[in-house]
């Protein structure tokens, strides 16, 4: 039987390949930073392969690209929230954390690092956090408008539909584009998460934490409480009218939004699967429809798992006590 120590020869071979793969994945996310959605957890996935120390080769090939493509203050951020974020899925999950924990401090990590490497650049030069933003938003609708009034076929009230919304993003941008980085770091942590248990999900040199059913999956009540205390508080800004108060609010719904539609979900997979007709037929079917009518359901579910949250319906489904969530 082959262990960590004593491999054989293929083993050892495939091991090194997939370091070497590690690097290819690292210069790809260079050029295309939205695959650190998985790039992190495959690095510390070939560190299980190899040796822990090594994840600093794929690492070092991301960082180097990175500070040869961009300015030494986005490449930073990048750099630094994948290199740490590959770190932690790996420290983390293997000495007993708990999921919901290792998200919620991948998620912070990936949302310094973009805040950084967007925002951070304006607020050095002294042109504001959101001033870049605003400019690409600004620089797009001069294109759309001056494409528009070169053809006469487009319909004029759609053309000022258009005009009126990219407006309207313009203007919004102080208030909510944090909550835009809330939202992609939350899928860049939970993303990583579940890649690197799905790539080390037959390597027994390591032990992660257990993690539940996604029909089963629940908020943890610390982190619902943190969460509600930060919408109390955001009222409370927005009452004494202070000047951050409205992109504070908006945030904190964010973050308290994203939670419970996965747990609204979550909830609707456990009615499907207590159902047992055509479970996988009709999980499809659903989802699918989830995806179309996402604008729609979106509210919806998040009252779904709201309610859940408060009084555990699932726990009342199966006859069984409320239980505290791990």
């Amino acid at each position: 039987m082959e262990t960590s120590n004593q491999q054989s020869p293929r083993t050892s071979w495939l091991n090194w390949l997939v370091l070497l793969l590690a690097c290819a994945v690292a210069l790809a996310a260079a050029y295309l930073p939205l695959l650190l959605i998985v790039a992190p957890a495959f690095w510390a996935y070939a560190g299980v392969r190899t040796k822990p120390y090594l994840v600093a080769l794929p690492a070092a090939v991301f960082a180097a690209v990175s500070f040869a493509m961009n300015p030494v203050v986005v490449a930073a951020g990048l750099s630094g929230a994948a290199i740490l974020a590959a770190v932690l899925v790996y420290v983390l999950l293997t000495h007993g954390f708990s999921n919901s924990d290792t998200v919620l401090v991948l998620s912070g990590v990936f949302l310094v690092g973009l805040y950084v490497a967007i925002c951070l650049p304006g607020v050095l030069e002294g042109r504001g956090a959101f001033a870049d933003i605003q400019a690409s938003i600004a620089s797009l609708t001069d294109f759309y408008r001056t494409a528009a009034s070169q053809m006469t076929q487009l319909n004029p009230d759609g053309a000022k539909l258009v005009l009126d919304i990219m407006n309207e993003m313009y203007a919004e941008v102080p208030s909510s584009f944090v909550a835009v980085l809330c939202i992609f770091a939350s899928v860049f942590g939970l993303s990583n998460l579940l890649f690197f248990r799905l790539f080390c999900r037959k390597q027994t040199q390591v032990s992660l934490s257990p993690i539940r059913e996604f029909r089963d999956w629940s908020m943890p009540r610390s982190m619902m409480l943190g969460l509600f205390a930060m919408l109390i508080l955001s009222l409370i800004l927005e009452i004494a009218e202070v000047p951050f108060a409205e992109g504070f609010g908006v945030t904190a719904n964010v973050l308290l939004a994203i939670p419970l539609f996965l747990q609204g979900i979550s909830v609707i997979d456990f009615l499907i699967v207590r159902a047992q007709k055509n479970v996988t037929l009709t999980r499809t079917l659903i989802y699918v429809l989830l995806g179309v009518l996402y604008q729609f359901m979106l509210y919806p579910l998040v009252l779904v798992g709201c309610f859940d949250q408060i009084f555990r319906l699932r726990d009342r489904m199966r006859g069984m006590p409320p239980r505290a969530a791990a």
